[in-house]
């Protein structure tokens, strides 16, 4: 295992101290990983910054000197075969999307390295929604391609399993479900007071906390017009929005045009704020239409805030028999009272919940699969 060099393939660059999910999953497994002297490598794009702070990974590679690329500007870098020399034989390669995949299967083939991929959630049905009909038809042609040639994946969830087990029948031995972990120890509760106290908050506040990508697929209207009516009962109460993506300015307008008072942008916060920011809340919601495992829901556990979800990737396996957090339907006036019987109720010990997905259990998982490539080699 000493000998063992992974590549993480994603579009990041690891002085941007994001909250992304991706980010975090790769971020969590190669602290992991770096313990048990492996090492590890991310081909992202941009130049790393060291005042922004440190890497979490053994070296970083940049495939382009731009920040801020878009995916397919990325996966067109990706064919550069120089970009691909700075992978060593061996090794193993691990992608974040299906269509990353086919720009490094001959390079991967050639080079007796294995490639693997993680599913986080069903990514071409954001496609779909957010791309045009070319980008739609040549991402279809790209995932399917990875389907039939990469010989693992990590799905998230089992529903992201059976997404893509339906779709591709014969890739269904291939794909192994290993949920994503939790920094059990960076998530953990603080007194409420000295949270609020750094975020200038209200002690007397009731205080609703979201964190995720201003994107159309996190249903935020949703949220905001249920808030809305929590607003029209408690009248302390407050709603923290943390992140940034292509919707911000679009629900900042929702927000004054429909008249809901205090609704807080936050924009993005760096990474080492987010169980701060967590433990200032009363409860968590979140309501996308699409996911694969959210891991901020295990975060919010882990700092023993309640949550209130649609019923979305793994959420509701994550939440199942966990007290104070409930699975609710797309219907405001039931999120709302869900929201307001939460506000309402004592609070309870709910972290042990979420312990057994630390990230230290869950990254052994996929390091015993990494072995299992690499005996294959």
């Amino acid at each position: 295992a000493e000998d063992m060099k992974i590549y993480f393939i994603e579009n990041e660059n690891p002085s941007r101290n994001s909250s992304g999910g991706i980010m975090t999953y790769m971020v969590n497994l190669s602290k992991y990983l770096i313990s048990k002297n492996i090492k590890t490598i991310l081909l992202g794009n941009g130049i790393f910054s060291e005042a922004q702070g440190e890497s979490s990974f053994v070296d970083y590679k940049s495939i382009s000197k731009q920040h801020d690329i878009s995916n397919t500007k990325y996966l067109f870098y990706l064919y550069k075969r120089s970009i691909k020399s700075t992978i060593k034989k061996n090794s193993i390669i691990h992608v974040q999307r299906p269509d990353m995949c086919v720009p490094l299967l001959a390079y991967a083939n050639k080079n007796n390295c294995s490639l693997i991929c993680s599913l986080h959630g069903i990514h071409n049905l954001a496609v779909h929604d957010k791309k045009s009909f070319i980008h739609n038809v040549i991402y279809y042609i790209l995932q399917t391609i990875s389907f039939i040639f990469v010989k693992n994946f990590i799905a998230v969830d089992n529903n992201t399993k059976q997404y893509y087990s339906k779709k591709y029948p014969w890739a269904k031995k291939k794909i192994i479900v290993i949920p994503i972990g939790v920094d059990t120890v960076l998530f953990s509760p603080i007194d409420k007071r000295i949270a609020r106290n750094k975020f200038r908050l209200s002690e007397s506040e009731k205080i609703l906390i979201f964190i995720g990508r201003l994107e159309k697929e996190k249903n935020i209207p949703f949220i905001l017009n249920s808030f809305k009516k929590v607003k029209e009962e408690i009248a302390s109460a407050k709603l923290l929005i943390v992140g940034d993506g292509n919707d911000k300015s679009l629900l900042m307008k929702y927000v004054s045009g429909s008249k809901i008072k205090d609704v807080v942008f936050l924009g993005e916060i760096n990474n080492t704020d987010i169980p701060n920011i967590l433990n200032c809340a009363d409860v968590f919601v979140f309501a996308s239409f699409y996911e694969g495992s959210p891991n901020v829901i295990k975060e919010a556990i882990a700092c023993n805030i309640p949550v209130i979800s649609t019923d979305v990737g793994d959420v509701k396996n994550v939440l199942d028999g966990v007290d104070n957090c409930y699975i609710v339907k797309r219907d405001e006036k039931d999120f709302s009272k869900k929201i307001l019987l939460v506000l309402n109720s004592k609070k309870t010990n709910i972290r042990e919940k979420v312990l057994k997905y630390n990230c230290n259990t869950v990254s052994n998982m996929t390091l015993e699969l990494y072995k299992s490539l690499s005996t294959e080699n």
